[in-house]
């Protein structure tokens, strides 16, 4: 990698990390208003369309035009790449638009087969809400379909604050309106559109128009259409375990759901900062190295990514390992979010957190076949785990409760990514070589010092928060950093 793709990671790391600070703030208040009550779990069931599924779309597409339109970048006309993109735009427009309307008319039916386990009254609000987020299916499309041709200009600092006006929306109506979950749809919906035209300034600086013949048999977008669905459940596994998982949680006591929810989403935040930040970066740089065919460059950037990431997310596993209920504690327990919330949701986020090599090897192993334009493989794969979620959560489920669900799909996410290391050493040969195998044989001596600390902090702290949580936090981090530095592991994290 370039200098330039180290710059990057760091700057898109630091935007998406105060995105999802304010991401936190928007789900403290948001517990704190509704706590883990029938309502939050129809919200929460309700609303993972939106927030998983439709946000899988929008991705698929980013992932599918990514290398298209850098194609068109690289070697046609400027006019034939508006062409392109005017005629992308528009089908999906019209697409989206008729989704969302038969969504609406046929909402009941669908209530049913989101949330099966629902009944009486919280029913109709359910339909209700199902009618309010259909529209989000062509809002956040046109979200992510934008913000991949703005990674592909480079932009990629806005694409990673977008969300920033969302989640301030959502934190203004719950703070003026409380306890009001229709008016919380409608505005959750209008914070997606909100998303989009944020991001239009950009493409007429681009130069880009709009205007013209719908080119319905244009190749390139008939083949983004054939390719759309094995990278949505190819790219979608972790998304689609959850929105089963929450499905499945609606027949359990009341507050199953929304503590699932909670959890997953505490995962999803903290690790996605690092994750998702590196596989927006690469994914351009990916798709330049394979219209060279420059296989040795990409195993040597899948050796440098994979460094950063076991770096960063190994002690983020120890730490939830040992303060999983403390964490959830300090960011959700207050108001209407009681102890018992919290016991519910930290089983659910330590048991999720087991995901996180999985969820890496998602986000970048699919990005290598997606370059390699070879969609199909992610998709074999992801419908194997899929399966296996589906049939454990069914067994599981009534006499396992939470850690039965969610262990389900952490272990489905590690099987996703033992069988896409395979399939990757396949197709371009291993990036697992001496030296990153002597780098992670180093990280055991930063982790044995994080650990040793937060032993030490179990065993000997007089009491409170600050003493038995907080501070031996603050001081393994420091102590993993510190071995770090003598281990001389800085100059093995370096992205070029």
């Amino acid at each position: 990698m370039k200098n330039k793709t180290g710059k990057n990671f760091i700057g898109v790391s630091i935007l998406i990390f105060f995105s999802k600070l304010l991401g936190f703030a928007r789900d403290i208040v948001f517990a704190s208003v509704f706590g883990t009550t029938i309502l939050t779990d129809a919200f929460q069931v309700i609303f993972s369309f939106p927030s998983l599924l439709f946000s899988s779309i929008g991705m698929a597409l980013s992932s599918v035009n990514i290398p298209d339109l850098t194609y068109f970048v690289k070697s046609r006309s400027r006019e034939e790449r508006n062409r392109y993109i005017a005629s992308l735009y528009a089908q999906i427009t019209i697409w989206g638009s008729l989704i969302a309307l038969l969504g609406i008319i046929f909402a009941p039916a669908l209530t049913q087969l989101i949330a099966p386990g629902l009944s009486g009254e919280v029913t109709g609000i359910a339909t209700l809400l199902t009618r309010i987020m259909m529209p989000t299916l062509l809002f956040v499309s046109l979200t992510y379909l934008t913000t991949g041709v703005l990674q592909v200009h480079g932009y990629f600092m806005l694409s990673a604050v977008i969300s920033i006006p969302f989640n301030l929306l959502i934190i203004g109506a719950l703070l003026l309106r409380g306890a009001d979950i229709t008016i919380l749809g409608y505005v959750t919906t209008a914070g997606w559109f909100l998303q989009f035209l944020i991001q239009i300034p950009v493409l007429v600086k681009e130069k880009y128009r709009f205007l013209g013949k719908i080119e319905f048999k244009n190749e390139k977008i008939i083949n983004l259409y054939k390719n759309l669905l094995p990278i949505l459940l190819g790219n979608s596994l972790l998304q689609l375990c959850l929105i089963i998982d929450r499905s499945f949680a609606t027949h359990l006591s009341e507050g199953t759901t929304a503590a699932l929810a909670f959890g997953s989403n505490l995962f999803i935040t903290a690790t996605s900062i690092f994750i998702v930040a590196m596989s927006t970066v690469v994914f351009p740089r990916l798709s330049e190295y394979c219209l060279q065919l420059d296989y040795e460059r990409m195993r040597g950037m899948l050796a440098a990514v994979f460094k950063v990431l076991i770096f960063i997310l190994l002690p983020y596993l120890l730490l939830v390992v040992a303060y999983n209920r403390e964490i959830v504690a300090l960011v959700y327990e207050r108001g209407a979010f009681t102890s018992k919330s919290t016991a519910m949701t930290s089983l659910a986020f330590l048991l999720y957190s087991l995901a996180v090599v999985g969820y890496a090897c998602q986000e970048i192993f699919n990005r290598v076949f997606y370059a390699l334009k070879k969609f199909h493989i992610p998709m074999r794969a992801s419908l194997l785990c899929l399966l296996i979620n589906l049939l454990l959560d069914f067994l599981l489920f009534r006499r396992t409760g939470i850690a039965g669900i969610s262990l389900s799909t952490s272990f489905c996410l590690l099987l996703y990514g033992v069988i896409m290391s395979f399939m990757v050493r396949q197709e371009i040969g291993s990036f697992v070589g001496r030296e990153f195998l002597l780098f992670a044989g180093k990280l055991s001596v930063p982790a044995g010092a994080m650990l040793g600390v937060v032993y030490a902090g179990k065993c000997f702290s007089p009491g409170g928060p600050v003493y038995a949580f907080l501070l031996p936090l603050l001081l393994s981090a420091g102590a993993y950093l510190g071995a770090a530095w003598v281990m001389g592991l800085r100059k093995d994290l370096l992205l070029k």
